[in-house]
C-alpha cells in the first residue's frame, strides 16, 4: 500500500517534462545545498527529494557554479534551481515553488575594522564585495550601488574581505559559517557590520519547464507543510530559525 500523500510513481522524468528530462541545479551553499563526500546534502535537497520520492522520481542533482546554473536555469528546456531567493529583480525569469527557507542580506567586515550605522554608508565604501548573480549583488545593482566588486563564488569573497582587497562584502548570513569553513578561516575573522534585507528561497524553474511540472512541485511541498514534514527537515537543520509558511 502505498504511503498517504505519496503520487503514483510517474512513468519517467523525461515523459513528465514532454521529451526532455527535468535538470536539477544547485551550487555549494551550506547548510541549505551542498555536498558531503559526494553526495547531495542540505535542508534544501532534503526538501527536492522528499517532493521527488512522493511523486516517485529519482532525479540527479548537478552542483555548478552559481552563475552558470543561474544562466542554465534561464532557458528553454526543463530546469530546476535551487534554492534561489525570490526577490523582484528576478520574478519574471523563473517559475517558483516554495517558499522553503529564508535568507538574510548582511554586510561583513573584517574583525574590528568595519562598522555602519545605516545602509546608505555602505555607497560609500571603496568597494563592496559581491558573488555574481547572488540575488545580494542583484539587490544592491538595483539600488544604484556603484561600487560593487565581482566575485566568482563566497569563498573568494571572505578571502579577498580579509586580505583588504575591499572594506565590505555582501552575503548571506545563514551560509556565513560554511562559508569560512570551507575558506579555513576562523568565524571570528570577519564580523557582520549590517543586515539589510530578508528574502525568501525558491526552487526556481525555468521558463521552458511545463507548467504542470511546477504545479505538481508546489501541491508536494504544501503537502509537506501541512503534513509537519517540510518543518521537521527545516528544524533539522536551522533550529534557531523559524520556516516560512
Amino acid at each position: 500500500m502505498m504511503e498517504p500523500g505519496i503520487a503514483a510513481p510517474a512513468a519517467s522524468a523525461a515523459s513528465d517534462t514532454g521529451g526532455a528530462p527535468l535538470r536539477l541545479l544547485s551550487e555549494e551553499f551550506p547548510p541549505i545545498n551542498f555536498t558531503e563526500d559526494g553526495r547531495p546534502s542540505g535542508l534544501a535537497v532534503e526538501v527536492v527529494q522528499n517532493v521527488l520520492r512522493r511523486l516517485g522520481q529519482s532525479l540527479p542533482i548537478e552542483f555548478l557554479p552559481w552563475a552558470r546554473a543561474y544562466r542554465d536555469a534561464q532557458g528553454s528546456q526543463p530546469v530546476a534551481l535551487f534554492s534561489a531567493a525570490r526577490i523582484p529583480e528576478r520574478e519574471k525569469l523563473f517559475q517558483w515553488v516554495g517558499p522553503i527557507v529564508t535568507f538574510y542580506s548582511s554586510f561583513y567586515g573584517r574583525a574590528g575594522a568595519s562598522r555602519l550605522r545605516r545602509f546608505d554608508d555602505a555607497r560609500h565604501a571603496d568597494d563592496v564585495l559581491v558573488v555574481r548573480d547572488w540575488y545580494t549583488a542583484q539587490q544592491l545593482a538595483s539600488q544604484g550601488f556603484q561600487n560593487l566588486r565581482y566575485v566568482s563564488d563566497p569563498v573568494q569573497g571572505v578571502r579577498m574581505l580579509l586580505a583588504g582587497r575591499a572594506p565590505l562584502f555582501a552575503s548571506e548570513r545563514i551560509s556565513m559559517p560554511g562559508t569560512l569553513a570551507s575558506a579555513g578561516i576562523e568565524a571570528g575573522a570577519i564580523e557582520e557590520v549590517y543586515t539589510y534585507a530578508s528574502s525568501d528561497g525558491y526552487i526556481a524553474f525555468s521558463p521552458g519547464t511545463p507548467r504542470r511540472i511546477v504545479a505538481n512541485w508546489q501541491r508536494e511541498v504544501d503537502a509537506m507543510k501541512r503534513d509537519g514534514s517540510f518543518q521537521a527537515i527545516y528544524k533539522r537543520w536551522l533550529p534557531q530559525d523559524s520556516p516560512p509558511r
